[in-house]
């Protein structure tokens, strides 16, 4: 495969995918827990809806991590590590940076345990399953531009002779 340069197509692109699936996630997640955060204030009083600050948080944190994604699949940094080591390097960055918003933007009470075991539970599930779209995206990408590469190599052989 050729090499991924960073573009603003890209990131919007993966800005999309990330604020839209959040979005739906939080929906859903409010759909089908019942709302145990209502005592507090947060992103998460799920029985209340999503308020206009939280939409904005959740949009600045797709920026973050639709910048991670951008940066980590680009052939800037990390160009010669696997890309199961970039994934694993995002999942770890992605995770401290949504601890670090719902720490600071107080999106559950420090001294809920249930609260911060659901969110992680949705997360890890959620990010797993996003990664493992885009890593088999990948593998379906690299399986086909080799497939055109071996077919451009063997036509020019021919042509060659």
């Amino acid at each position: 495969m050729g090499e991924k340069k960073i573009t603003a197509k890209v990131f919007c692109e993966h800005l999309a995918k990330t604020f839209v699936s959040a979005i739906l996630a939080i929906t859903f997640a409010g759909i089908c827990l019942v709302d145990t955060t209502s005592e507090h204030e947060g992103l998460f009083r799920l029985g209340e809806g999503l308020t206009f600050e939280g939409i904005i948080q959740i949009f600045i944190w797709s920026c973050i991590i639709s910048g991670l994604i951008t940066v980590l699949i680009s052939d800037m940094w990390l160009s010669k590590r696997m890309l199961l080591w970039r994934a694993a390097a995002l999942t770890i960055l992605a995770v401290a940076v949504s601890v670090g918003f719902a720490v600071v933007f107080r999106w559950f009470p420090l001294d809920a345990w249930e609260a911060w075991a659901t969110f992680l539970i949705f997360f890890i599930v959620g990010f797993g399953g996003g990664l493992v779209t885009m890593l088999g995206k990948t593998k379906i990408e690299d399986r086909y531009y080799n497939k055109l590469l071996a077919e451009y190599k063997s036509k020019r052989e021919g042509d060659s002779q």
